[in-house]
């Protein structure tokens, strides 16, 4: 039932208003009567009624005051019924937005046609509110499902520039210019480990998108989904190049010792926010697409170069023992597939991971020889110059090709 309050200053008006209808069969509760406006605003306050009708003259707090108070602290309809004919009355019960003004004496059948169409508002306002919180309701329990077709179709290029960022304004996601997005392969036909475990596609890309969302923790700055290949996109802030390097190695790591699976992984800055997506998703495919076209014997040997570059005595020998094949077969693999031999490769791989450390000033070119594998600041420079064509002084400086 709706609720009804009374406020006015004489007795046999309130009486009056009590007993003119029969507000049970209109499905109308009476919760109280107030004969100051003081009084009415507690009243408000507790019985919070859906419907008043309130008299101008009252002491305390006039009827135009308290109608101010109420609908800032507990709005409602209110419908004057007042003796006061005067125009400027009305106009300030019109600018408080009352539902109703009445003068008095008032007949039945007028506040019965009143009180009817002020029912019809509550009803309708009831409707929508209802509508409201559903709508909310589902967005909030189909939210995620929203947001990551929307991005599906956000990085395939299937949606405009403006449609693009009405939608990451409205789901509220944390993308910028700056935001780096990267791209994470599980390859299913790799094992690592003794116990092999059979997935079905399905579950593996449940899974390890589980085991990234873990690794990366903070939801509110991380968006991670799955493209329409199954492969797991993350949408992360700007951070050192070397330390997204740390954190795919994190990654991979992770899948492996939980999966048991070969990850492969890939990253770049958009740098155009949402007009870039599609064209970064492409170029991250295509590297993924090479990454993940080894032979297992190639991808577990890159894993085991990829945890141990830094160890300085790093042979072919130690890789070919950790992938359990002979140094023979493993050096002519890595040639057919790379392209270069062993300690090339290495050395390669040495020299782009010493490239993410030059971009921090905090390293001296010593201690990021020492991080990559070198002993020798002098061995490391010349290494550093064989596969960029300039000194690591250089590079630093700026001087890059």
């Amino acid at each position: 039932m709706w609720k009804l309050a009374i406020a006015d200053d004489e007795p046999r008006i309130r009486r009056g208003l009590t007993q003119v209808l029969p507000w049970e069969e209109l499905g109308i509760e009476l919760v109280g009567e107030a004969e100051d406006g003081i009084e009415a605003l507690e009243l408000a306050k507790a019985a919070k009624p859906d419907l008043m009708f309130v008299d101008i003259n009252m002491p305390f707090l006039d009827g135009l005051s308290f109608i101010e108070r109420v609908q800032s602290e507990h709005p409602c309809l209110i419908i004057v019924i007042t003796g006061h004919d005067e125009f400027k009355y009305a106009q300030q019960a019109v600018k408080l937005q009352v539902f109703d003004y009445i003068l008095k004496p008032v007949s039945k059948s007028h506040l019965k046609e009143t009180v009817d169409k002020a029912l019809q508002t509550l009803e309708d306002h009831k409707c929508k509110e209802e509508h409201r919180s559903w709508a909310n309701n589902q967005l909030q329990s189909n939210s995620l499902l929203i947001r990551d077709t929307f991005l599906r179709k956000w990085v395939h290029g299937l949606t405009t520039p403006e449609e693009a960022a009405r939608n990451i304004e409205f789901l509220q996601l944390p993308i910028t210019p700056a935001t780096r997005m990267s791209l994470v392969k599980v390859v299913q036909s790799t094992d690592i480990g003794a116990a092999k475990r059979e997935w079905s596609k399905e579950l593996l890309e449940f899974a390890s998108k589980n085991v990234i969302e873990d690794v990366l923790g903070n939801k509110e700055t991380n968006i991670v989904f799955h493209d329409e290949k199954g492969q797991i996109v993350i949408l992360g802030p700007d951070m050192p190049e070397c330390d997204w390097f740390e954190l795919y190695a994190r990654l991979q790591s992770q899948i492996e010792r939980i999966l048991g699976k070969i990850a492969v992984c890939a990253g770049k800055v958009m740098g155009d926010g949402e007009r870039a997506a599609d064209r970064t998703y492409r170029e991250l495919m295509q590297e993924i697409a090479v990454k993940g076209s080894y032979s297992p014997v190639v991808m577990l040997a890159k894993k085991v170069m990829e945890q141990a570059y830094a160890m300085p005595n790093l042979t072919l020998q130690d890789v070919a023992d950790q992938v359990r094949v002979s140094p023979a077969y493993l050096s002519k693999l890595l040639k057919k597939e790379v392209g270069l031999s062993f300690i090339d490769y290495l050395t390669k791989m040495r020299i782009q991971r010493a490239m993410l450390f030059m971009n921090d000033p905090g390293y001296k070119v010593y201690e990021i020889a020492e991080k990559v594998g070198y002993n020798s600041q002098h061995y490391f420079s010349n290494a550093f110059k064989k596969i960029t064509g300039i000194s690591p002084m250089s590079y630093r400086k700026g001087n890059r090709t």
